[in-house]
């Protein structure tokens, strides 16, 4: 991912350099967890969890993340990774949290993503995508959490979020694309926090967002 520092402990699953420069910048995070797992009278250790968090890494999104298939958690946040989403990040069943905030990606969200049916957080702000919010987000049954603020994505927001009834954090803004009413965020009983800032919505607010009863911000 353009890490021009790279060095890492396979015996104790440990980043011992990464970025730029040797000394990591200020205010940056760096982990990689692994469990073990027993298979055939071995252990072994599965990488479940990256963070590179604020390295201003300059690459691209390897396909080759797919092979961590164990794979539960990626957080990049700010850095400078650019380019599409790869594909393949769509196979890795196990994915439940996904934070690539504050990047510089770019392209449609490929569809293969509707695939990740575990996942639970969603964050993609700050970020050039484009093209419109795809309508298989339904299938992210688990999503407690989305952010698409300022992501480049267009309206309007799909009738699909509908279905989303487990979340509690939704923020989407700043999309451009064609004016839609309020969406319907009826069955969303446990939200807390709703952001829907410069998204061509027009209209009156729906009376039942004031009796939900968990909504703390709107």
């Amino acid at each position: 991912m353009g890490a021009t520092y790279w060095k890492f402990n396979g015996d104790s699953c440990q980043i011992e350099m990464v970025g730029l420069t040797p000394q990591p910048p200020r205010g940056s995070e760096q982990s990689i967890v692994c469990e073990n797992f027993s298979e055939k009278n071995r252990t072994l250790l599965h990488v479940i969890r990256i963070v590179l968090k604020g390295y201003s890494l300059p690459g691209m999104l390897p396909p080759e993340l797919v092979e961590l298939q164990y794979l539960r958690e990626i957080s990049l946040l700010a850095n400078r990774l650019s380019g599409e989403i790869p594909k393949e990040l769509g196979n890795i069943a196990s994915l439940t949290y996904l934070n690539l905030e504050a990047n510089k990606f770019s392209g449609v969200l490929p569809p293969e993503l509707g695939d990740l049916i575990n996942l639970k957080t969603l964050r993609i702000n700050d970020n050039n995508f484009s093209g419109p919010i795809p309508d298989y987000i339904q299938n992210w049954k688990q999503l407690t959490r989305i952010e698409m603020q300022a992501s480049g994505l267009e309206g309007p927001i799909p009738l699909s979020i509908s279905l989303l009834d487990k979340l509690t954090e939704l923020r989407i803004s700043d999309m451009t694309g064609k004016s839609q009413g309020f969406p319907l965020l009826n069955n969303m009983t446990g939200i807390i926090n709703l952001v829907l800032r410069n998204c061509n919505i027009s209209g009156e607010i729906p009376a039942y967002i004031w009796k939900m009863k968990e909504l703390e911000m709107l």
